[in-house]
């Protein structure tokens, strides 16, 4: 048989555990330069499709602030997906920020610590260098944000209204 105290204290331990589960993700930590990464990614970005005779990304606030919101969310949880906490698709993001579009593109990446590091892996998967590519995107924002281990959680957002 259980004591009282025993069942008190268990009790209490779930009750602890249940709201520490509902507790908001930690407030997002943005590296004091990452406006100048941002910047930096899309030069270097702009650069390779100069390579192809590709036009430049124009760069976007909404999207900007769709991959912000994104590089937050995964950097708050130490993760690393295109499917938000809350289960939202790139798609989805893109349109509750007020961006109508025609087509998007999504990449991410994590523990690169500079924007050659995230370009080069990018350049290296498929996928990625398809978005990077992708001569129907015309708008891109990027973004940065550090986990709570202190790595470097990168989002890339590209669309054409």
């Amino acid at each position: 048989m259980v004591s009282p105290v025993y069942a008190m204290r268990r009790l209490t331990l779930y009750v602890i555990l249940a709201l520490l589960a509902t507790m908001p993700a930690m407030a997002c930590t943005v590296p004091y330069n990452a406006g100048e990464l941002a910047r930096n990614l899309i030069r270097q970005i702009n650069n390779e499709r100069a390579r192809l005779h590709l036009p430049d990304f124009e760069v976007s606030p909404k999207l900007t602030n769709v991959a912000q919101t994104h590089a937050c969310d995964n950097a708050s949880h130490n993760r690393l997906s295109h499917i938000g906490t809350d289960g939202s698709s790139p798609g989805a993001r893109v349109l509750r920020r007020g961006y109508d579009f025609h087509f998007v593109t999504e990449n991410v990446a994590l523990g690169y610590e500079t924007p050659k590091q995230v370009l080069k892996a990018w350049l290296y998967s498929s996928s990625h260098r398809q978005n990077i590519f992708e001569p129907r995107t015309e708008e891109l924002g990027v973004a940065v944000a550090l986990g709570r281990d202190g790595r470097m959680h990168w989002v890339m957002n590209g669309g054409r209204r």
